[in-house]
Order: structure tokens, then C-alpha cells, then sequence
């Protein structure tokens, strides 16, 4: 894993790997054919017959304002001491849907990870044992914007953040748990490289750095506020396309 996502990295930063931009490029297909002013396929609207020239024309496509992403990654949570003294600092993965106009995005991530507390902490007269299966899950909601460079796209994004605290092994622990959900904001800015892989299809790699601000004291007394978190992964892009025909001489 550690050499994956070196991997990752290391593609992201280097510009001599091409990359492309999402540009609305125009593609057109090779094949010609004659537009008539009725055809099995055209009907040519509001233009007299007698006064309609035919000509020859090919489809095209172009990108449309409507697309969406995928994105699969690693993440990474640094908490502050207090928190940290709880949980420690961890990992998850880390899964992210996204509607996109075009270079408007409205993000929703979900990142379930399960930790075994560092200490004990005691909740409505319960203590939660070191060998728990806590699952601290986290749940952003956000909206970026994508900058396009040469090589990378620069999307800073704000949103706001879900933070749930679930115990998986109640019956082993022959115990229930119940923890208040937190919500808190969070900004951050993802730089991903796309590639290319059919008109309007993109794969990319990126990273993306983010901060958190919620009050973990809100679920107990000892614990401590926000969050910092890195992220590398892949992603798949697509857009929506419009067919027109384009006249050619």
C-alpha cells in the first residue's frame, strides 16, 4: 500500500507524465452523409423545400455542462492531542460521489474507517473498553470549483462535515453505546491530473488536503476540537454530450 500510494504521488507532481485538461474539445465523426430536407433521420423545420440546397454534413458531439465523478482513495485523520489521545490518528477509505456543472462540483464523501480506543472513556455511566470497535465514521457534503492549468486542476472546495461514532461489537461487549452525531465545516483544495481516455471520459490522480472544524467535546468532556486529514486516490469523470450536425464544405 505504502508503495501505491508513493506511486500516486509521485505521478501526480511529475509534469513530464501528460496530463490533459477537461477542455470542450469538439469531436466529429469521419463519416459524411447528405442532409436532404426529409430524411429517415433529419426533417429540416421552418425552411421551404423548394428553397433548401442539400449538403453534406457530419455528427459531432460536444461536451455538455452535466457530468459526474468517482473517486476512490486513502485518507488520512490528524486529530488534536485530546482527541488523539482517545483514537489516535487514522486511516480510512475514502469514497466520493460528485455532480458536477461544468466547473461547479457538489461533493458528498463518505469515510468509514474501525479503531480500538487508546483509553478508556466513560458515556451515560458506561465505559467504553480499550478493546471497543469503534467506527468513527465521517460524512462531508461540500461544493468546489475547478481552476484548469496546463497539467493539473486546482479545485478548492467548502462544505460541511458529519462526524458519527458507531460500537460494531455491542454484543461481545454485552453493552450499548449511543454517541450525539457532530456537524462542523470543512475546507480543503483537491489538485487532480486527468488523462484522457475517450472524448469526454477522464481517469485522474490526485491529492487533496483538508481541515475540519467540529467539537469532539460535544460527545464527551476529554476530547478535544477539529481535524486535519490528507487524501490520495483515483477518479473517473465524465460528462454528458450533445449530438449536432455540422455542415462541411
Amino acid at each position: 500500500m505504502r508503495n501505491i500510494v508513493f506511486g500516486l504521488f509521485f505521478l501526480l507532481l511529475s509534469v513530464n507524465v501528460f496530463g490533459q485538461r477537461t477542455d470542450n474539445v469538439i469531436f466529429c465523426s469521419l463519416d459524411t452523409f447528405l442532409v436532404k430536407p426529409i430524411s429517415e433521420n433529419i426533417r429540416i423545420r421552418k425552411t421551404p423545400v423548394g428553397s433548401f440546397t442539400p449538403y453534406k454534413a457530419v455528427w459531432c458531439e460536444k461536451r455538455s455542462k452535466f457530468g459526474t465523478r468517482f473517486e476512490f482513495g486513502v485518507s488520512r485523520c490528524h486529530y488534536n492531542q485530546k482527541t488523539r489521545d482517545w483514537i489516535g490518528n487514522h486511516g480510512t477509505p475514502n469514497f466520493n460521489f460528485i455532480l458536477l456543472y461544468d466547473k461547479v462540483n457538489f461533493g458528498f464523501r463518505f469515510k468509514p474507517w474501525t479503531v480500538n480506543p487508546n483509553e478508556e472513556l466513560s458515556f451515560h455511566n458506561k465505559v467504553l473498553p480499550k478493546y471497543a470497535k469503534l467506527n468513527p465514521i465521517k460524512l462531508d457534503f461540500y461544493i468546489g470549483y475547478s481552476f484548469d492549468f496546463t497539467h493539473l486542476s486546482l479545485e478548492p472546495y467548502l462544505g460541511m462535515t458529519r462526524n458519527i461514532f458507531e460500537v460494531i461489537n455491542e454484543d461481545e461487549l454485552q453493552e450499548t453505546f449511543s454517541f450525539p452525531s457532530i456537524t462542523g465545516f470543512i475546507n480543503g483544495v483537491t489538485v487532480n491530473k486527468y488523462f484522457r481516455i475517450k472524448n469526454y471520459e477522464y481517469i485522474s490522480v490526485f491529492a487533496s488536503i483538508g481541515y475540519s472544524i467540529v467539537d469532539y467535546a460535544k460527545v464527551h468532556s476529554a476530547l478535544g476540537k477539529n481535524y486535519f486529514e490528507w487524501s490520495l486516490g483515483i477518479s473517473y469523470k465524465i460528462f454528458y454530450t450533445e449530438r449536432f450536425i455540422q455542415k462541411i464544405d
